[in-house]
């Protein structure tokens, strides 16, 4: 399925790049873990073989996908949801949750537009997931165009425009 030396993203952790694979002996039965490394929070997770299908580990996203990341960037031009702050949130962290790049566009997008209609800016939730989104989108960024941190969220200011 994967090997060592891809670069994957995993859901709501970003990209990383497997760095081994370990048999680990657990009550008795032998399982594969694939020993992951976060470059952007520098975090290490091993995630069992056996459940990666289901975890929605995916490798990165290929050199020639970038223009659709970047016009996905492009905020909508929808009617921003009055008084819908809640559900809203929840609809931004179910789509973090996909570990979909073009699904953390969409949230840059929908709360960049939602903070150009806004007076008084976003509320604290669209922060924290606009924040989320960002250092998602970074972090596969830095891997897949070998990007620094400030060279990857200027590429996402450049495209994410409020109408």
């Amino acid at each position: 399925m994967f090997n060592v030396g891809d670069t994957v993203v995993y859901p709501y952790h970003g990209a990383g790049k497997i760095k081994d694979m370990e048999e680990k002996d657990i009550l008795g039965k032998k399982m594969t873990y694939y020993v992951v490394y976060f470059p952007l929070n520098h975090v290490t997770l091993m995630l069992p073989e056996n459940r990666i299908g289901e975890s929605g580990l995916r490798k990165t996203i290929a050199m020639e996908q970038l223009e659709e990341v970047a016009n996905a960037l492009k905020a909508c031009e929808a009617p921003v949801k009055k008084e819908a702050a809640r559900p809203y949130s929840k609809e931004n962290e179910t789509l973090l949750k996909t570990g979909c790049i073009l699904d953390a566009c969409s949230v840059i997008a929908n709360l960049t537009s939602k903070k150009g209609a806004r007076n008084n800016g976003l509320h604290m939730e669209d922060r924290k997931n606009l924040d989320r989104a960002k250092q998602f989108i970074i972090s596969e960024l830095m891997l897949v165009k070998e990007m620094s941190e400030d060279e990857a969220l200027s590429f996402i200011d450049e495209h994410a425009e409020a109408t």
